[in-house]
């Protein structure tokens, strides 16, 4: 039995806590017994609690010489959890909330992990974890993420506890499926268009203007636009404008679906994930259309060039919006080419990953680190 502490902002449905169910629902028979703590519930709080795991919520504050209190009471809290149930190892699942986790680490001598998500400066890898306690591991989810890393962590955290560990999809569950296919194209009236789209948050970084626009300029090709996601809380008025836009020049080519709990019939539906993002750090929506078989044609992105390469798609120099537009206008001119893509992008996924290999390397971390063992990456 390993018991590992999960502290994550992000108990709903969210990105960042996609691996970690998949980690959990191929170690918890081994004998991982996972405590997860949050402040906020939602999806994934159900899950665990229903798989029989222990959650908590609680808030998890940036320390504050002003307002001291709200960090102590929160440190102290978890330091009874950790007590409570004989936790092993700690797993910071987001990097923002590591100097939490870190204190908990140095009080309760407890080896703590912790998950890079973004790119991060120097200043903030300082603060976090130069000053408490340095990470045991630092787990990347991409190369291009690591690499972007590399200049603010180094002499902060040893590289020898620096991993890499993507993010990975149960492939049983994400899989090509001809009636899902069929649902999407029926309920939305496609017979010989093309369905091109994407699944993201509509924030700036995601770029979605540069979309629009190469489907505004091939509009001798029978295309229809489908968007799935929705605003992060400070822009609404961003995404708002954006999608005013985006409807005022391609009229009934857009469809905009909203926030979507279920990906599977939208990746399985469409023949073009088009990705415009300046940054992504390993998308799981990427993932996810790869695993249903949708090649995906975009930018890089830092990391989505990894993610897609060799068999999954192609990439475009980034923000070269004019061969975007070249390429997507050669992807949709032949539906049985865009057809024979679907096998390699799923074979890709298949390859890097699959969240069940992905589970063993995690289980192998766990127990070095809960017998004090250097990592399997030094």
């Amino acid at each position: 039995m390993i018991n590992v502490l999960y502290l994550t902002n992000n108990a709903g449905r969210a990105s960042t806590t996609v691996a970690t169910r998949g980690w959990l629902q191929y170690l918890m028979p081994r004998g991982l017994h996972p405590v997860v703590v949050s402040p906020v519930g939602g999806e994934f709080q159900e899950w665990v609690e229903a798989e029989g795991g222990t959650f908590y919520r609680l808030d998890l504050p940036f320390p504050s010489k002003t307002r001291p209190w709200a960090f102590a009471r929160s440190l102290w809290k978890l330091r009874r959890i950790v007590s409570r149930h004989r936790i092993d190892v700690i797993h910071c699942n987001e990097q923002e909330i590591y100097p939490i986790a870190g204190w908990l680490a140095r009080l309760s001598r407890v080896p703590v992990v912790v998950r890079v998500h973004f790119t991060m400066e120097r200043r903030f890898c300082q603060w976090a974890f130069g000053g408490i306690h340095p990470p045991d591991r630092m787990l990347f989810i991409s190369r291009g993420s690591l690499e972007a890393c590399r200049e603010a962590v180094a002499g902060i955290v040893p590289e020898n506890r620096w991993l890499l560990m993507p993010n990975g999809l149960d492939l049983g569950h994400y899989r090509p499926d001809d009636e899902r296919r069929r649902r999407f194209r029926a309920e939305h009236g496609l017979t010989r268009e093309i369905a091109v789209g994407v699944a993201c948050a509509i924030r700036p970084r995601k770029q979605l203007e540069h979309l629009f626009e190469v489907v505004a300029r091939v509009a001798d090709s029978p295309l229809k636009l489908f968007i799935a996601g929705g605003p992060v809380p400070g822009d609404e008025d961003y995404a708002r404008t954006l999608l005013s836009e985006g409807r005022a020049k391609l009229n009934d080519r857009f469809v905009f679906l909203g926030y979507l709990d279920e990906l599977r019939d939208l990746c399985n539906g469409l023949d073009v994930f088009v990705n415009t993002s300046l940054e992504e750090a390993c998308s799981i929506s990427i993932l996810e259309a790869l695993a249903c078989g949708c090649p995906v044609l975009g930018y890089p992105s830092k990391s989505v060039d990894e993610q897609v390469l060799p068999d999954g798609g192609e990439m475009i120099p980034q923000d070269d919006i004019d061969q975007l537009t070249r390429s997507f206008r050669t992807w949709v001119a032949n539906p049985d080419t865009l057809a024979a893509r679907r096998p390699g992008a799923r074979r890709r996924v298949q390859e890097s990953y699959d969240i069940a290999a992905l589970s063993e390397r995690m289980w192998r971390e766990y127990e070095l680190l809960s017998h004090g063992a250097p990592s399997s990456a030094s």
